[in-house]
């Protein structure tokens, strides 16, 4: 398990919290760190979630910005074509997520398994053999 919270400053925010700047950038500064420590990062990181902040200004309603970001975003199960999921990038979002928020104390492989219970079997198995090979490759499995 990666543990960055012990080397980095980071602000946990909650639920109510989450509609600010200020959060997007600790979980963007969350999400890049946790992929550079797993030796993973990518220029197109830089951009995570790079929309938020914009569409919260012309929004004003963070629900409205947080369903349009997952259906429209490919590094959320809820993105449109789940065929073209990035996985990867997915692993990042939930390891990092425990660092930011107070709502996800889990891990991403621990966030993984806590679906099995909410979703239908045939769900969880295409998440659990999608997610598996990322979580093995880089140990987040505990």
């Amino acid at each position: 398990m990666i543990d960055l919270s012990s080397k980095y400053n980071f602000k946990k925010f909650n639920k109510e919290q989450r509609s600010s700047f200020s959060y997007w950038y600790y979980h963007w500064k969350a999400f890049n760190l946790t992929a550079f420590h797993l030796g993973c990062w990518k220029f197109k990181y830089l951009f995570h979630d790079i929309e938020k902040p914009w569409l919260m200004l012309l929004w004003k309603n963070y629900f409205r910005v947080q369903s349009y970001h997952r259906f429209n975003s490919n590094h959320h199960l809820e993105y449109e074509y789940f065929d073209e999921i990035d996985w990867e990038a997915l692993v990042i979002d939930w390891e990092c997520s425990r660092f930011t928020k107070n709502a996800s104390p889990r891990n991403a492989y621990r966030e993984m398994l806590s679906l099995k219970s909410i979703v239908s079997t045939e769900f969880y198995n295409k998440i659990r053999n999608n997610m598996m090979p990322i979580i093995l490759r880089y140990g987040l499995d505990e």
